[in-house]
């Protein structure tokens, strides 16, 4: 990941404050038949708990019959087991440490399945519908979740982007929608919502990612998760946390094995990124992105690489005349055109350009 978002405090996160209230205060304390006193220390859902209870329709239905299938399930527990499901709730919702800290591992469906096979069917059910079109939030008693998230989303973009276009920073090589457009661009759940439980509507584990690196590319893979690609094995790895407070600088090196970039092929392109010791952190971001992948494409594009290659190359003669510079070198000239990449990395894929122009350099094809 090439940079952070800054997170936005919004009222959307009233979904994940409803989530938290049914599994800490209401499931795992569940004792006698349901009712909506159950609710009592939250009146606001009290309230739209017993609204919805003479709504007749399936998404009205379908949140007040998961509230109490899942009681009737949490009924059936011992104090160790709910404490246990307590846990794996508070872990899952915990998205920055499960980022850093690999001692801990987010609980996937098939792991609450073992144990509790009924409970595992029913939490799947209703996590997974709790963020998207069919979700129950988008009822207008709830405040429309697709309302909410249109609003959360320009206040992110201004927070992020000064309410303009900006740059995704999973790839760097696509764009971010801005509130210029009418559509807005997909949340991507960083944690799989479809694998792993009680995070789908949580804010800190959804992020704005450019279509290519959501739909192309990322799907369902969890970043946290390394898997042999011989031995399928699992291990568990440090992934960037999309809303970090820490800074960081990817490096990234270019390596032509061709001097001819009218042949050379994806084969003899060689890309290497670094990041202080974040060892983990780049070979997630590399491997669930596709990022040496798409970098090698972009520099074999004729608008990306195959461009840079005849600015430098022949754009000296232009540049003498702008710069009223008959005697500007090819070394001035390289210069001038590292000098442009270094004023803003992230702009125009400089933070490839750069690296491209270094290793035209190295090898002398300028």
């Amino acid at each position: 990941m090439l940079f952070k978002y800054k997170y936005v405090n919004h009222e959307i996160e009233k979904f994940q404050k409803y989530s938290d209230f049914l599994f800490n205060h209401v499931w795992t304390k569940a004792r006698g038949d349901f009712d909506s006193s159950k609710l009592n220390q939250y009146p606001e859902l009290k309230t739209i708990y017993e609204t919805l209870h003479y709504d007749d329709g399936d998404w009205a239905q379908f949140f007040n019959s998961s509230i109490e299938n899942i009681y009737a399930e949490f009924l059936k527990l011992g104090k160790a087991q709910r404490k246990e499901l307590k846990r794996w709730y508070r872990t899952n919702n915990k998205i920055h440490s499960l980022c850093v800290n690999t001692h801990k591992s987010p609980i996937k469906y098939s792991e609450i399945e073992n144990r509790y096979p009924r409970l595992s069917v029913l939490l799947k059910a209703f996590y997974e519908r709790l963020y998207g079109a069919s979700s129950p939030f988008n009822l207008a008693v709830f405040g429309k979740l697709k309302e909410l998230k249109k609003s959360h989303y320009q206040d992110f973009i201004e927070a992020n982007f000064d309410g303009h276009e900006g740059i995704c920073p999973f790839c760097g090589l696509n764009t971010i929608k801005g509130n210029d457009h009418s559509k807005l661009e997909a949340y991507d759940h960083f944690i799989p919502k479809g694998k792993y439980p009680f995070n789908s509507i949580n804010f800190k584990n959804l992020a704005p990612m450019c279509h290519e690196c959501n739909s192309s590319y990322k799907l369902e893979v969890n970043p946290l998760m390394n898997i042999d690609p011989l031995s399928k094995s699992i291990s568990r790895r440090k992934a960037f946390y999309p809303y970090s407070k820490e800074n960081w600088n990817v490096d990234i090196q270019v390596e032509l094995r061709n001097p001819d970039l009218k042949t050379l092929s994806k084969e003899e392109i060689g890309i290497t990124t670094t990041c202080n010791g974040r060892n983990d952190e780049i070979e997630s971001w590399m491997e669930v992105f596709g990022i040496e992948e798409r970098y090698r494409a972009k520099l074999l594009g004729k608008k990306a690489g195959i461009n840079w290659y005849y600015k430098l190359k022949d754009g000296i003669h232009n540049a003498r005349i702008k710069l009223k510079n008959e005697n500007l070198t090819k070394e001035e000239w390289l210069d001038y055109l590292l000098g442009e990449c270094e004023e803003d990395l992230i702009a125009d894929c400089n933070f490839l350009k750069k690296p491209f122009y270094e290793e035209c350099e190295r090898i002398n094809i300028a």
